[in-house]
């Protein structure tokens, strides 16, 4: 049987979905028995970009009943359009050779046949057209009145988009492409259009690559008149898509993607405050287990401390560090040895009156180490592996705690340290002021990072507040080709210890915590060319395959 889960397949068929409740599962039905029938290996994945309707429910029903197939799925929590849903399966395909198209099956499945031929002759992607003269058309003559409006209409689009943007392809919107899998994933992760333009803009992306593109004439049945597209306002979103497409061409932002096959950098997905209330602590636990967090640091000094700890000792397959704090709930020392780190209660100050003492000089070094040699013990003592040092708000990166007090810590204890010198990128209309000041932090206190080796390149401050796909997306593109990045996070489900900790930042772990779960949010980083890896030890098999990578340590 060629849709078999053992062995490496030889070819990927990708079918996105939205929506599809009407006609889902007789198009399920008929891929499943051609490629079955087919004399390669295949694997099918099939993108659910968040139906509303019973597509959902048809989706479990069939994989259900195929258990033991190579068969997988994907459901976005929002709906985020075609490009992406298909670029998201692209990034998961394994097979040598990629297809995809429409979920009508508007384009008979028989077209494979020729897609896989040229594929195999040596094309970088082969793409249905319809207005070859050997395609045929198998219409209703009800639709007729469609034929002349948007048939011709698209026409007109294909013409401006040969002008403009794509010289030499006759079909650019045609719902049926395959491609050699090597040559279009490493320019996956430099597309940045999600709807209907997304076609023009992967044929763009090739020809600035000199892939070569093949069209090949296809059947082509018109059963139903299309209702996804509001023709004329797609179109005129579409001619805005050209110009930026054009623009990103001539920038040569698709002709250098920095990721050459197996040259992926690695994404460390990093839990900060985990022991800072009950809320937190659950987020971080379920996203350790998921594979959505693929590291945390523990922050002791509160009353949830202790169960964080004790989930930590009991979990040693996974990655933790010490999250070293100074301003938040109270210090593991007696507040008479550490006098000026905490106020007339015994207290951690909070961070602006930290930062003020720390800037008149009033508060000592020594009792800082002491201190953090205490946390750092409490958390060895508890059983827990500890795989590198942080600091809650970051305080550790001021330059003289880093020197005086972090890298003398990091190198006794024989673990890394975390710098914050990742990507930033603008929050709304301002820029990223944190993430700024941290990376001018980052440079003062580590310059070259000759003192101690950094655990990975810190980023994240730029998705707190307002956590979302497309920002995360800005991020990654700007982070260099092979490095080790630690995207720092902060999950949680807000609630009441939370509010009584003090803690600011509240509505925002929820975002953080749906934005990681997603299988979009996965998605993208497979495509922007990283893999979730750890701090410490590889990743196990369940939550590597979970994570979408491949566990190597960094």
């Amino acid at each position: 049987m060629s849709l078999t889960s053992r062995g490496e397949p030889q070819a990927t068929f990708i079918l996105p979905v939205y929506n599809a409740g009407a006609f889902l599962d007789s198009t399920l039905r008929a891929t499943r028995e051609h490629l079955a029938a087919r004399p390669e290996t295949w694997e099918l994945i099939i993108v659910d970009d968040a139906s509303t309707d019973t597509s959902r429910s048809i989706i479990e029903a069939f994989l259900g009943a195929h258990t033991g197939e190579a068969i997988r799925s994907l459901r976005f929590t929002d709906n985020r359009g075609k490009g992406f849903a298909t670029r998201a399966g692209l990034g998961l395909a394994r097979g040598v050779y990629s297809v995809f198209t429409d979920c009508d099956l508007a384009y008979p499945l028989s077209n494979i046949d020729r897609v896989m031929q040229e594929l195999r002759a040596g094309a970088d992607a082969v793409i249905a057209c319809r207005v070859l003269e050997k395609s045929t058309y198998l219409i209703s003559p009800s639709f007729f009145s469609y034929l002349y409006t948007r048939h011709l209409m698209g026409r007109l689009f294909n013409a401006i988009c040969r002008a403009l943007t794509v010289p030499g392809i006759l079909d650019t919107q045609a719902g049926l492409k395959g491609f050699r899998t090597s040559v279009i994933r490493p320019i996956l992760g430099a597309m940045v259009l999600d709807g209907f333009s997304f076609d023009v803009e992967l044929l763009r992306a090739l020809q600035d690559r000199r892939g070569r593109i093949v069209e090949i004439p296809v059947s082509y049945r018109y059963d139903t008149e299309p209702s996804t597209v509001n023709f004329i306002i797609d179109s005129l979103a579409m001619a805005r898509d050209l110009l930026r497409i054009r623009a990103r061409s001539m920038l040569g932002r698709y002709r250098v993607t920095g990721r050459p096959a197996g040259a992926s950098g690695g994404l460390v997905v990093h839990a900060d405050d985990f022991g800072l209330a009950p809320g937190i602590n659950l987020a971080i636990e379920e996203g350790l287990e998921s594979g959505s967090v693929t590291s945390a640091s523990i922050l002791v000094g509160g009353p949830h401390a202790a169960p964080a700890l004790a989930w930590a000792s009991g979990h040693p397959r996974h990655d933790f560090g010490v999250h070293l704090n100074l301003t938040q709930g109270t210090p593991l020392l007696a507040p008479a040895l550490v006098p000026s780190l905490v106020d007339r209660r015994g207290r951690f100050l909070r961070l602006p009156r930290f930062l003020l003492r720390y800037a008149l000089g009033r508060i000592r070094p020594q009792e800082v180490l002491s201190e953090w040699g205490e946390q750092i013990g409490a958390i060895r003592a508890a059983g827990v592996v500890i795989s590198h040092l942080d600091s809650h708000q970051h305080v550790h990166l001021l330059p003289g705690l880093f020197r005086t007090v972090a890298v003398p810590l990091a190198t006794t204890h024989r673990v890394p340290l975390r710098v914050m010198d990742g990507p930033v990128c603008r929050r709304g209309m301002w820029p990223d002021v944190k993430g700024l000041l941290l990376i001018l932090a980052t440079r003062s206190a580590a310059p070259g990072h000759a003192a101690r080796p950094p655990s990975a390149h810190g980023f994240g401050t730029s998705l707190m507040g307002r956590p979302s796909l497309r920002r995360a997306r800005r991020l990654l593109a700007r982070a260099s080709p092979g490095r080790t990045y630690e995207l720092v996070v902060h999950p949680g489900i807000p609630d009441a210890d939370l509010a009584r900790s003090g803690d600011g930042y509240r509505k925002g772990r929820e975002l953080e915590r749906r934005l990681l779960d997603s299988d979009e949010f996965r998605a993208l980083v497979r495509n922007a060319g990283f893999e979730m890896v750890s701090l410490g030890p590889p990743l196990p098999p369940r939550r590597r395959a979970a994570a979408g990578g491949n566990g190597a340590h960094p």
